[in-house]
């Protein structure tokens, strides 16, 4: 009988060996199904977030055509660039007063062009895109290295134009920037024409200007002194080139900070008067008296 339990032992260990070999099989078939069906999801889930994550700028750019422009992808040296005018140019966070104001760029100051939006230049202002009002700048295209100097002097040399135009063209900009926010027109006021002229020709005399006359005068004084009698009144001057910069620049300012275009487009004052006096270094002093008659 001992000699019968020695064949089924070895039996037994066969049937051991066979299951355990079936089980090493079992597992490594499972294994590679294992990885090969995790790599597959972990591959299709990675591709799906990469195509949202591609999707995504051109979503947020969907909106405004101009969104492409604000790319801080580098630019070459040929590039076109702008020229801050005599008044230099505030830098805002979109093209219109409305929107923050960034910095300023003084005059003679260059910045490079990355977009366009009407009569606004969009530039490269430090790391971030900034918007300039293309009145107050230069535009050179791609390597000119300094602005035409007829598109510099034109404004205060040419004799076509003529300088004794430019305060009805001040006038018909004042009215136009009113009508564009729904306001009535300013009426014309040769009185105060005659009040802003001279207080220009002192300020000519002086080399210098601000609200106060060499005298101590302000601009109520100085307004009753021309002979207008005044329920209101008040005052706007600039450094300027041509009528478009100044009323640009007047213009060019934000809430609350904006007491020259709170002026503009004032409905206490009714009245205006220009004057236009040469500095003697190149622009003009625009002086506009504004008044509402007792």
């Amino acid at each position: 009988m001992e000699t019968g339990l020695y064949p089924q032992r070895h039996r037994s260990h066969d049937v051991l060996r066979l299951a355990g070999w079936l089980l090493l099989v079992a597992l490594g078939a499972g294994l590679t199904w294992y990885g090969f069906t995790w790599t597959e999801e972990g591959e299709q889930r990675t591709g799906a977030s990469a195509s949202v994550a591609a999707s995504a700028p051109s979503a947020q750019s969907t909106p405004s055509a101009a969104a492409p422009s604000m790319s801080s992808a580098p630019l070459s040296g040929d590039v076109p660039q702008i020229v801050a005018g005599a008044d230099g140019a505030n830098v805002r966070t979109g093209p219109g007063t409305a929107y923050a104001r960034l910095g300023y760029l003084e005059p003679g100051a260059r910045a490079e062009v990355t977009g366009r939006d009407g009569k606004w230049w969009q530039i490269r202002y430090g790391d971030a895109p900034g918007w300039v009002f293309g009145e107050l700048v230069t535009a050179l295209e791609a390597g000119q290295s300094e602005p035409q100097a007829a598109a510099t002097a034109a404004p205060a040399e040419s004799p076509s134009a003529g300088v004794e135009t430019w305060p009805a063209e001040v006038f018909q900009l004042i009215n136009q920037v009113r009508a564009e926010n729904g306001l009535p027109p300013d009426t014309y006021n040769e009185t105060l024409e005659r009040a802003a002229q001279l207080h220009g020709q002192d300020c000519q005399e002086r080399g210098e200007c601000d609200h106060s006359g060499s005298d101590g005068s302000n601009a109520e004084t100085r307004i009753r002194r021309a002979g207008y009698d005044p329920a209101g009144q008040a005052e706007v001057l600039v450094y300027s080139s041509s009528p478009q910069a100044a009323v640009a620049w007047w213009m060019d300012e934000v809430p609350p900070d904006d007491w020259h275009r709170r002026t503009l487009l004032s409905t206490w004052v009714t009245e205006v008067g220009v004057a236009v006096v040469p500095t003697g270094r190149g622009d003009y002093y625009f002086i506009a008296d504004f008044g509402r008659p007792n």
